[in-house]
């Protein structure tokens, strides 16, 4: 048997601010069986590939740092920050990390899947500025790259990244939705698009459209393509 926690959070996400650098998460058990939670914060940081780089953070602060819960109980947990906010938005996430429960001894073989929740939390700029862009775009052997940059003061969550070719008729050719994650104050996320040859050598024009989820802001680039870019 596999069996794993069943733990609702409520909210998913934490906004904070200067005037309000306390929130709650209301965590609740839905399963038949007491769980136990240890409750971590980390720095919040990414790479150019989307991933995330944590590290320590003494100044967001969690309580209690171990939970248990019966079942059907609905317990709170405090977040806040002691930092003071900044030109750029702050960010951190809240780990809730299952911990293995008691053995009974005879009891049937199982095998336990511990639960791991994680909570993005951002503590917001002195001003917010939204602003994006798209760089780099290029097409070199059947490969579309480009990169989304977040050039403003607040993170950026991408709800819709299209790629989009036409010939040289100015008719659609290519079509492509490009998966993309959230994008820190002041980060960069590269991407790359390998193209059908028999698609990519129709192409006389490459454009991509990144519609952003605040404000529903959007960044656009377009580029004409160069001879040989889908290979031999």
């Amino acid at each position: 048997m596999a069996r794993a926690a069943d733990v609702q959070v409520t909210p998913t996400l934490i906004d904070l601010t200067a005037a309000g650098p306390r929130a709650t998460l209301a965590l609740r058990n839905g399963g038949a069986e007491p769980v136990r939670l240890e409750v971590t914060a980390r720095r919040w940081a990414q790479g150019s590939d989307g991933s995330m780089q944590l590290s320590p953070a003494a100044d967001c602060v969690v309580y209690p740092p171990i939970l248990v819960l019966g079942p059907g109980e609905t317990r709170n947990l405090r977040v806040g920050t002691t930092a003071k906010a900044g030109p750029a938005e702050r960010s951190w996430r809240v780990f809730l990390e299952e911990l293995p429960p008691p053995e009974r001894p005879g009891g049937p073989a199982q095998v336990r899947v511990l639960s791991r929740i994680s909570i993005p939390v951002f503590l917001a700029p002195e001003r917010a500025v939204v602003r994006s862009e798209v760089t780099g775009l290029a097409l070199e052997g059947g490969r579309a790259r480009f990169a989304l940059r977040n050039t403003g003061t607040v993170h950026l969550r991408p709800v819709e990244v299209r790629l989009e070719g036409r010939d040289a008729g100015g008719s659609a050719v290519l079509a492509r939705a490009v998966e993309a994650w959230y994008l820190l104050a002041g980060g960069e996320r590269d991407l790359e698009v390998a193209l059908p040859a028999a698609e990519c050598r129709k192409l006389a024009t490459l454009a991509v459209e990144a519609v952003f989820g605040r404000d529903h802001a959007v960044a656009r680039s377009r580029i004409a393509v160069p001879a040989g870019a889908c290979g031999p």
